[in-house]
């Protein structure tokens, strides 16, 4: 496959998360929120497991995305599932994802 699929793919999930987000507008809220943890969780991780199948040629010409960052907490969701820390997860859902979501987004509008 194609770079291209991989990024469609990730915007997809990224705009999963956006919809289940949409709602909390606090950590308080989304602590409370139990099955959307699970999806926005789920949904990191096939972000991160897509991420993996980007050639290294698109993630050397996209530097503003921490590829390394992207999949690695794909590892941490993967085999350390319950020792996730949701207030991290809410700081990357909110300092992070947006940028990353502008920067795909703005390569597939070309």
């Amino acid at each position: 496959m194609n770079d291209k699929i991989y990024v469609e793919r990730i915007i997809k999930y990224l705009e999963k998360i956006e919809r289940y987000m949409n709602d909390i507008n606090t950590f308080q809220e989304f602590q409370l929120e139990e099955e959307k943890i699970d999806a926005v969780i789920l949904n990191l991780e096939q972000i991160g497991e897509t991420a993996k199948k980007l050639s290294k040629n698109f993630k050397v010409a996209y530097p503003d995305i921490d590829w390394p960052k992207l999949i690695g907490l794909r590892n941490i969701i993967s085999h350390e599932y319950e020792g996730i820390s949701i207030d991290i997860i809410y700081a990357i859902l909110r300092d992070k994802l947006p940028s990353i979501a502008n920067v795909l987004k703005a390569i597939t509008d070309k």
